[in-house]
């Protein structure tokens, strides 16, 4: 791949382009290898534990998570394979114009969908914590049908945005050169998709959780004032039941704060090299001279691909409900053939097991308002 910080081939020719030796590309290509074969099997369980259970797909932020699994699913097959085949065949592109400008377009959608998603699912923690003790007697600020226009927005933003050098804004006119697939992009456009696209999301995530961290160490107080408080009062027994499920749905809402901020750290440490060296090539040609081939053209993506692999397994390691309905689906593969007819009535993916800990706190509301209006009555 030549990445976008790659100048004009009418000038500098295919020798931009460099050949690496065998002792470097079978390692490397082998670990892409891996990281495709991970990103595609993780990535479609976690699709398929969603899809198929209804528990889960009614868990707004499940919706979020669904859509994150099926961006890493797109890169894993569409995009890194051919950065395999570039590896092996010095870069030459053997696919043709409208292939490379698809590639290319695939590329620059798949990164901003992840992370603009994951700032969207952090807006949601924010708002599940500012106000723990009043937020079950209001309207949920994240629905399933919010979230679903949420994501929409999202996937269209990045499609339009990777469409603009296909429609015209481009260094030069062709994306293959000399056998080469380009990344034709100007500078501008280059800065713009680093700081809008990646950056500024990630930094707002980021400001995010350090509120939601004060929000947790100032809460954790507040609720046990509040008990202690309430238990002097009348009717101390069911208000106590009602702290005492407050609570409940707080800590939730913090182990699923705790979740998204493991795949906020990953995704930082994955994709900031990449995006760091990007722009400080497209800014300081100078500085751009000093980067090894290896790491500007090869090693810093290798990287950033490594997030697809990653994010199945921490939800399989952090979310207990997910981690169940990977060993039922595991188990029922194993007992019968998945085209038996008698599997739907003997799967173990029962709503007992597939509820997200990633909190849809409806569930919760219903419950404290049905025991509020007992009282009241």
């Amino acid at each position: 791949m030549n990445n976008s910080s790659e100048p004009n081939p009418a000038t500098t020719g295919t020798d931009a382009v460099p050949g690496f030796p065998p002792s470097f590309v079978y390692p490397v290509a082998t670990c892409h290898i891996l990281i495709v074969a991970v990103a595609v099997l993780g990535n479609l369980i976690v699709c398929y534990a969603i899809i198929t259970n209804k528990s889960l797909r009614s868990s707004p932020t499940n919706l979020f998570i669904f859509s994150l699994a099926f961006s890493d699913l797109f890169t894993a097959t569409l995009a890194v394979p051919f950065d395999i085949e570039g590896l092996f065949l010095n870069w030459a592109w053997k696919h043709g114009e409208i292939m490379c400008e698809a590639w290319i377009t695939i590329y620059l959608i798949t990164v901003p969908t992840s992370i603009l998603t994951l700032l969207a699912v952090s807006v949601d923690r924010y708002k599940s914590l500012k106000d723990p003790l009043n937020r079950f007697r209001r309207f949920r600020f994240i629905t399933r049908k919010r979230a679903l226009i949420v994501i929409s927005v999202i996937w269209l933003y990045s499609l339009i945005f990777a469409l603009i050098p296909v429609m015209g804004w481009r260094a030069f006119k062709e994306f293959v050169y000399e056998g080469v697939c380009y990344f034709p992009f100007t500078e501008i456009y280059s800065t713009l998709s680093s700081c809008l696209n990646f950056i500024i999301p990630l930094l707002v995530t980021c400001g995010i959780y350090v509120k939601i961290y004060l929000i947790a160490r100032s809460q954790s107080s507040t609720f046990d004032k509040e008990i202690s408080l309430q238990m002097r009062t009348t009717e101390a027994c069911s208000r106590q039941t009602r702290s005492t499920e407050e609570k409940k749905i707080y800590l939730k809402n913090i182990r699923a704060a705790k979740t998204i901020s493991i795949f906020v750290a990953v995704f930082f440490f994955c994709w900031v090299p990449h995006s760091f060296i990007s722009i400080t090539a497209n800014l300081c040609q100078s500085c751009r001279a000093k980067i090894p081939n290896e790491v500007l053209r090869v090693l810093v993506l290798m990287f950033g691909y490594l997030n697809s692999a990653l994010n199945p397994f921490l939800f399989a390691f952090r979310n207990k409900r997910f981690k169940a309905a990977y060993s039922a689906l595991l188990r029922t593969m194993k007992a019968r053939p998945l085209f038996t007819s008698s599997l739907r009535r003997r799967s173990t993916l029962t709503a007992s097991t597939c509820h997200s800990e990633l909190p849809d706190l409806q569930d919760s509301v219903v419950r404290l308002q049905l025991a509020k209006t007992k009282r009241e009555s």
